[in-house]
């Protein structure tokens, strides 16, 4: 039961919110209206973090005891959260499309008020939208094969999923050993998830202005930079660590607070780029595509692509602490985790620069900000 309880958590952050979240707002706010509240959706899910690591830090502090009572204890409070926080979705996604529907009465009514008055007014006739198919693993695949622009997109979603799941099982071992204690483990993981809310935000309000001047490219491009600059010298405080846990208690200890205070900032840099500007840039890719390959497109890159990611960066831990180079210790991985997370880097720039060629080619000009624009 634990192991399918993390298994529908994972599958949130992959189905729940890039899919299922957007294909309602899609579902529910004109095309005119989208430039208006899309960031502004944005931006309130930014709030997320820092209200659920200030929930998180609440709920620790309320614990007792330090044993494994008092961490169920905890448990059983977060959990009955969670289930009055899904209560409420569902109220809400309910309460949406019946709103939507009333609206859309209202309107069809005042245009036949209108009509019969004499008023001149044609309804513009829209053509009938055949009903979404759902798409299988086979039928998923076959249709990123189709489109070079969708192949490209899937490599970026791919390639950063591998690439958070690299860095952020061995930061969360090292965590581990830094905090042996389970409240202490969730009092800093409900501050880090509070860091990556605030810097979002922030970064959220000032990713318009980056897109523009940078560009599609460049701006599509910050994301596996920043993680790889800060990933590196992760790997090297990680190694070290490992070296170190054979000698002296105090040069282990110094060196796994020198790794897990690198690795937090790189996990919180990782999060925080993706949602301000790889998860905009991604949806801008979107726009020049045709409308199935929005819908069935979509569906295959964010899904597939993200499931696929994180399944190849576990089989790489797990192949690599099963071996001679881990010796059961992912720390001792760390050496090899960091040469493949630098190559699945560079496979992301170049779906980057593939994708930014594609649509430059099509006359998008997704390749050029608005600053290298005025300067010409």
């Amino acid at each position: 039961s634990y192991s399918l309880y993390f298994i529908v958590s994972e599958l949130w952050a992959s189905a729940g919110v890039p899919l299922l979240f957007w294909q309602v707002a899609n579902d529910v706010t004109p095309l005119q209206k989208a430039k208006r509240f899309y960031p502004l959706f944005a931006v309130i899910g930014n709030l997320a973090p820092i209200a659920s690591g200030k929930i998180m830090a609440y709920i620790v502090s309320l614990q007792k005891t330090l044993d494994d009572d008092g961490f169920g204890f905890t448990l059983k409070r977060l959990a009955t959260i969670k289930i009055a926080i899904c209560i409420g979705i569902i109220t809400l996604y309910n309460l949406v499309y019946v709103m939507s529907d009333n609206a859309a009465t209202i309107e069809n009514i005042e245009v036949t008020k209108k009509r019969r008055r004499g008023a001149n007014i044609k309804k513009k006739a829209t053509p009938s939208t055949p009903a979404k198919k759902k798409l299988t693993l086979l039928e998923s695949m076959k249709e990123l094969s189709k489109s070079k622009e969708l192949k490209a997109m899937a490599t970026m979603v791919f390639c950063y999923n591998t690439c958070i799941e690299l860095t952020e099982v061995l930061w969360k071992g090292i965590l581990r050993k830094t905090y042996s204690n389970k409240s202490d483990y969730m009092a800093y993981m409900a501050k880090f998830s509070q860091t990556v809310g605030y810097i979002a935000l922030a970064l959220q309000l000032s990713a318009s202005t980056i897109i523009s001047q940078l560009g599609w490219k460049w701006a599509a491009s910050l994301t596996p930079l920043t993680m790889v600059i800060l990933a590196i010298p992760f790997f090297v405080s990680a190694s070290k660590a490992a070296t170190a846990s054979a000698s002296t208690s105090v040069s282990t200890s110094v060196t796994l607070v020198s790794a897990l205070t690198i690795g937090t900032w790189q996990n919180v840099a990782s999060k925080v780029t993706k949602y301000s500007l790889f998860d905009p840039c991604k949806e801008m890719a979107y726009i020049p595509l045709g409308p199935d390959a929005k819908v069935k497109g979509k569906a295959a890159v964010d899904v597939l692509g993200a499931r696929l990611g994180r399944s190849m960066g576990s089989a790489t831990q797990q192949i690599l602490v099963s071996s001679f180079f881990g010796n059961g210790n992912i720390l001792n991985c760390a050496p090899s985790l960091g040469l493949v997370y630098v190559s699945t880097v560079v496979f992301w720039m170049r779906a980057v620069h593939i994708l930014a060629s594609l649509f430059k080619e099509g006359g998008e000009g997704e390749g050029e900000g608005e600053g290298q624009k005025r300067r010409k």
